[in-house]
């Protein structure tokens, strides 16, 4: 236990600290002339007496706040820079410190251009802001002398290099102070890292051969084996894309809520009182703790099992115990972190990441197909499924994306709607449709499938003997069949290991011969799941072959395939290398590609 002066001494730390943040609030609001003890004292809810008892004058609280954020942001960096090894990845790693959510925020931006502006008349403040900036240009200078050492380039030009990477850096900063509803923190990262492997492409830094010459069209067998690959594919194929995560048929009530776990995050999503289905991060905003498993109903209140802090089903913070304690918190600013959410056809979609296109608009172009049948009035079918697959997340799409094993690999399926399956799009969302055989079959489960499927009068001709399947990249599959439907999404748990989460949905029918049928149904899909995980497994065995296919497609009936390679490609343009990158490079090479 701390004894009674320590307790004392934190007490006094965090008082420091709570001002310190008030004071941060004042400047962005006043600049530093309007920024008074009264304000400060305002903003943090305290007297004046208070402030004055701290801070001997506003001069030391002003310097003590530019001291803190200097102490913040060197943290920052330090911890960032230790983890890089090359020049390379030492660059990266201060771009992605400038940017850190952490310091860069509005206030704080705000209130690093008011000393700034300053520093050039306040010795205190030049002294403190300068030092900073004298070790970070010395660092920066040397990255570029080290990636440069072996071509051409005079010291006027590393010098011009790196004035040019801390004055796009600076621009960027200004730019967030008149924009910072709509900056795009990723796109500046982003921005700014084009700028260095484009510097270390032209140097031979990165061989330029390594991205002009053998190439590939469709995936290597290294970008199913690659840990970094795989970061860069949770980075920029799943956390900025749409994931499913349920029904509104899951949570019909106020309070019921689902969760969701995937990509190093953890999500939760809860109807509100008020009928709206809210989403947040799983996380406690205290320690970090997990709120909720699993799926169920907390009527009143979402409460952390950790320390008891509760959350109302907005998201509020609305109680603390042993609030005393926590002096400095104000619960406003500490609800849950809430997610970008849409329903679409009655289906739950999160985003990690915001930006990009809407679910609607992204879906619009399959509206006509599915909107018989009435997606939005489903009800759960059976309780939602998970399985782990011992291979990679794109081997199980690999098997998924094509109907060529089909004949070969599934028989029940063959004698269902083998003789007439096709691949296809729609504007480029896969679709794939199999329309029954003419003949029943003389397996058991497709036989009395089709005997017994009786009529669904709010399906078209067209439809009513057609099980159809459409994707949504990069991991969700819809399936579509007379009865019922399905959807099933893979979740990548590392590189050898896939998570798939699955879930039966059916418009309410109490006819037997629907139960029937439906029973049916899932016989033959389960089957079918046991083959595919035989040829997953093959796949994944052979990828580590050192004679491994560079994919030799079926123009006719692996299509799909082909397309998924693609867009994966056009989206981490590092995944067109025949040969794998060296260890540590992945990344700087994909920034690097994309600007070939």
């Amino acid at each position: 236990m701390l004894t009674k002066n320590k307790q004392i001494r934190n007490k006094s730390d965090n008082r420091r600290e709570q001002l310190i943040h008030a004071t941060i609030q004042t400047i962005s609001e006043s600049g530093l002339s309007g920024a008074t003890v009264a304000k400060v004292a305002a903003n943090a809810g305290l007297s004046p007496g208070i402030v004055n008892f701290h801070f001997t004058s506003k001069k030391q609280l002003l310097i003590d706040t530019l001291w803190f954020l200097n102490e913040e942001y060197t943290a920052i960096m330090d911890e960032r820079l230790s983890k890089a090894q090359s020049p390379l990845d030492k660059l990266n790693a201060y771009i992605e410190a400038s940017f850190d959510s952490r310091v860069f925020v509005k206030e704080k931006v705000a209130v690093w251009h008011a000393f700034w502006s300053e520093s050039q008349a306040r010795e205190e403040y030049r002294e403190i802001c300068g030092a900073s900036d004298q070790r970070e240009d010395q660092m920066i200078h040397d990255c570029f002398a080290e990636m440069l050492n072996n071509s051409s380039t005079e010291e006027a030009d590393i010098k011009a290099l790196a004035i040019a990477l801390r004055g796009m850096i600076d621009s960027l900063w200004q730019q967030a102070l008149y924009d910072d509803d709509e900056f795009n923190r990723k796109q500046a990262v982003d921005t700014c890292k084009r700028y260095i492997g484009y510097v270390a492409l032209e140097s031979g830094s990165i061989p330029g051969s390594a991205i002009s010459e053998d190439t590939v069209d469709l995936l290597p067998p290294w970008t199913y084996k690659n840990e970094e690959f795989l970061e860069l594919e949770i980075e920029r194929l799943f956390k900025p894309n749409w994931m499913l995560v349920g029904h509104v048929s899951d949570i019909p009530e106020t309070g019921d809520y689902l969760t969701f776990e995937g990509f190093h995050e953890k999500a939760l999503i809860v109807r509100s009182s008020g009928g709206t289905i809210n989403a947040f991060h799983n996380i406690c905003r205290h320690r970090g703790s997990k709120i909720l498993e699993g799926e169920g109903r907390c009527p009143r209140a979402l409460v952390c099992p950790f320390h008891g802090w509760r959350y109302d089903l907005d998201g509020n913070l609305i109680f603390i115990p042993g609030k005393d304690g926590f002096p400095y918190i104000n619960p406003d600013q500490h609800g849950l972190v809430p997610l970008d959410v849409e329903v679409w056809n009655g289906f739950i979609f999160i985003r990690f990441v915001s930006g990009g296109q809407s679910l609607k608009e992204m879906l619009l172009p399959i509206e006509d197909e599915i909107s018989h049948y009435q997606l939005a009035n489903v009800k759960p079918y059976q309780k939602s499924e998970q399985f782990v697959y011992p291979v990679n997340w794109k081997v199980f799409h690999d098997i998924d994306n094509e109907g060529y094993h089909v004949p070969i690999g599934h028989p029940a399926l063959h004698q269902l709607y083998g003789q007439d399956y096709i691949d296809t799009t729609v504007e480029e969302i896969p679709v794939s449709y199999g329309k029954f055989n003419t003949e029943f079959g003389n397996l058991w489960s497709v036989k009395h499938y089709r005997k017994l499927m009786p009529e669904f009068s709010h399906l078209p001709e067209n439809k009513k003997d057609l099980w159809m399947y459409f994707g949504v990249f990069p991991n969700l599959v819809f399936a579509l069949y007379p009865d019922m439907m399905e959807i099933y999404m893979s979740i990548p748990m590392d590189l050898t290991n896939t998570r798939v989460r699955s879930r039966a949905y059916a418009l309410p029918d109490d006819r037997r011969e629907v139960s029937v049928s439906r029973y049916l149904n899932r016989r033959i899909n389960k089957t079918t799941d046991y083959e595919d995980r035989a040829y997953m497994n093959t796949i994944q065995e052979g990828l580590n072959s050192s004679v491994f296919p560079r994919w030799n497609l079926s123009e006719t009936a692996e299509t799909g395939v082909g397309d998924f390679h693609n867009i994966i490609q056009s989206q981490l343009p590092v995944a067109k290398l025949a040969q794998q990158p060296k260890s540590g490079r992945v990344r700087q090479l994909n920034e690097a590609v994309a600007t070939t």
